[in-house]
């Protein structure tokens, strides 16, 4: 996952509006979403190479996702294959850890467990943002409720063409009002548009290329009236967007989450 859009709290029923592309090399396989973990309950795709995820929700709304960290000057180095799966994170932080550890749990990510990496892992009541390479220790942000973008570089960091690019769609989105709902066709649309703010392909939020671009888009949905996970398996310019069945087991396991 390599462009995320979060506004946080800026809806009163839906405290979780999330959009978000995958860009991956094209031909990398993984499966679309389905149930990572059955007990707590988590869904999210699964990548088939390293096996882990980009993406996951639980079932009580709450939603980890990963994109890969690159550095501000210069090609970003190749993976060190002896590091722990990036994509192992996601379903690690929504299992088997209360809320309050979360934070120390981000901290000890890094450096040298895995490749850089950025981490966003937000509930109802807490966002929180690390970010993880070989310069120091892990750097954990607390959200405030509003706009984010997160791509491949620091947390809305403006310096960067592509982030300020999206920044200021997802602060008219917000400005032009309506439910949870509309903004999130605003954010889907921002994450779908093929404007570069540079002359490079791959500063555009929907990338196209042969070999390495936008291969897939989710997005969240998440209060207390439920949640809406829903994913495109395909580039979101042109690929529909289908319900992904939820079952909130922290209210009745035997009825799905309703739609916002």
């Amino acid at each position: 996952m390599c462009t995320i859009l979060l506004a946080w709290r800026t809806h009163p029923d839906t405290p979780i509006i999330l959009a978000a592309n995958r860009d991956e090399l094209i031909a990398r396989a993984s499966a679309p979403p389905g149930v990572l973990s059955a007990s707590p309950l988590v869904l999210g795709g699964r990548d088939l190479v390293a096996g882990g995820t980009w993406l996951a929700v639980a079932g009580g709304g709450t939603v980890c996702a990963v994109t890969n960290r690159h550095p501000i000057d210069g090609k970003p180095k190749p993976a060190d294959p002896t590091r722990r799966s990036r994509g192992e994170i996601p379903l690690a932080l929504l299992t088997g850890v209360d809320a309050q550890d979360i934070p120390a749990r981000l901290a000890v990510l890094g450096p040298g467990r895995y490749n850089p990496v950025n981490v966003v892992w937000v509930s109802a009541h807490r966002a929180l943002v690390a970010e993880v390479d070989d310069s120091g220790p892990v750097r954990v942000i607390d959200l405030q409720p509003g706009a984010h973008v997160l791509t491949t570089s620091d947390l809305d960091d403006g310096a960067i063409p592509k982030v300020a690019m999206l920044r200021a769609g997802m602060d008219s989105a917000l400005a032009a009002g309506g439910g949870a709902g509309e903004m999130l066709l605003r954010m889907r649309a921002l994450l779908a548009g093929h404007t570069s703010p540079t002359s490079r392909a791959v500063d555009a939020a929907c990338i196209h290329g042969d070999v390495y671009g936008t291969v897939s888009a989710s997005s969240v949905l998440a209060g207390p009236r439920g949640i809406t996970y829903e994913h495109a398996p395909g580039r979101p310019c042109v690929t529909p967007f289908t319900r992904v069945a939820v079952r909130d087991s922290s209210r009745d396991p035997r009825s799905p989450a309703g739609p916002l």
